[in-house]
């Protein structure tokens, strides 16, 4: 079920995982209930190339996990003249391993944006890229093994077109992985395909409608030699996920907004079939995801924010034995979450800060006697200059 459970967290980039005219972070947006998608934000610009026409002039830093830079995070969008380009330098995936080596691991890629003007629209690419590698010569006798190749690698391709009214994408994800001592050979690779799109419609002047919806799908495969005259071993994979939600930006004031939506339906079908041996799939379906986000101005430098999540997900196992009789088990999650947030601004310095809730029980080290950070998150940017785009 792990083994499972981990290739769909890798493969669905489509997860529908989000309105001030301001360039934020993925705190910003985690702070506020994770409504990331529902509202304008240069934290789309990854499920939406084209919106990377949107933040120009600006520097981004995410910080996700203290301590642990591997999922740092720190990018650039430089406009030049008609141009958008755009480089991230470390962000994180979930890259599935079915069980493939051993001493290679990869859990990031690196991402290249190129973006332009299209029929007075924005046209925008990503190319993502991520590898590691290990190599062992062959050890002679008495203590002798072969010669061990192992190489990951992660490849994917994205297109997006933006508006002021809607944002549509697609991309092509490429894993593979291979591990091959002395001529005896264990490879695994696979392909998704995602497509995903949201409209903002004007309801009045404060009220807005976002509709969101995102498919993909895709296989896998593994092949392993196991010598001795035996045949190949095979597992074969396949994914299928949507997700409808609809979201509500109501602007209270020019200086505060809300955001209610919901994921009313959401469904993932994972299969796995072993060559003579079993069959399995894993079906996810979300009924429904709920989603609260508010933020205000409490200052010219300071903005507060406040988020709630709540997810309703009923997951069925089904296993069939090559020869045998099906049979299956389900259970069901709720899982729920509240979120605080602070945004503050120093010139061109914008930080964003997802709050510890433990800090406003037991407050600073002076009052609790305990050691509590104040920040589970932080993002860092700095706006280097005076696009008018970047500010919508």
């Amino acid at each position: 079920m792990m083994r499972r459970r981990l290739f769909f967290m890798m493969v669905v980039f489509v997860v529908i995982v989000s309105v001030l005219p301001v360039s934020a972070s993925e705190t910003r947006v985690f702070s506020m209930g994770q409504t990331g998608v529902f509202m304008y934000d240069n934290s789309n610009i990854v499920l939406f190339p084209g919106a990377v026409m949107r933040y120009g002039n600006e520097i981004v830093t995410e910080l996700r996990l203290k301590d642990d830079q591997s999922v740092f995070s720190a990018d650039v969008r430089l406009p030049m003249n008609s141009y958008m380009f755009g480089l991230n330098f470390n962000r994180p995936i979930m890259m599935f391993n079915p069980g493939v080596g051993t001493n290679i691991s990869l859990d990031n890629t690196s991402d290249l944006y190129f973006g332009t003007e299209l029929a007075g629209n924005d046209l925008g690419i990503r190319f993502s890229l991520g590898r590691d590698g290990f190599t062992r010569d062959s050890i002679p006798v008495p203590f002798g093994s072969p010669k061990l190749e192992e190489s990951a690698r992660y490849i994917e391709v994205a297109g997006g077109y933006s508006t002021d009214l809607y944002d549509a994408s697609v991309s092509l994800e490429l894993p593979s992985i291979s591990s091959k001592t002395g001529n005896l050979e264990d490879k695994y690779s696979g392909n998704l395909i995602n497509l995903n799109g949201r409209y903002f419609y004007d309801y009045d002047a404060k009220m807005k409608f976002v509709p969101v919806v995102g498919l993909g799908f895709g296989s896998a495969s593994r092949k392993t030699d196991v010598g001795g005259g035996n045949p190949q071993e095979k597992i074969d994979y396949s994914l299928l996920s949507f997700n409808l939600g609809v979201g509500l930006n109501y602007q209270i004031s020019e200086s505060s907004i809300l955001i209610v939506a919901i994921d009313p339906y959401g469904y993932s079908k994972l299969k796995e079939d072993e060559k003579d041996v079993a069959e399995s799939t894993t079906i996810t379906t979300t009924l429904p995801r709920l989603y609260l986000g508010g933020e205000t101005t409490i200052k010219p430098w300071i903005t507060g924010r406040i988020g709630a999540n709540r997810a309703y997900q009923k997951v069925t196992e089904k296993t069939k034995p090559s020869g045998g009789t099906e049979f299956e088990q389900s259970y069901q999650t709720s899982v729920y979450n509240v979120t605080f947030g602070l945004g503050l601004k120093f010139g061109r310095f914008l930080i964003d800060l997802n709050i510890n809730d433990g800090f406003f029980f037991e407050g600073p080290n002076f009052i609790s006697g305990r050691i509590r950070d104040f920040s589970d998150r932080v993002s860092v940017s700095y706006l280097f200059g005076n696009d008018e785009r970047s500010k919508k």
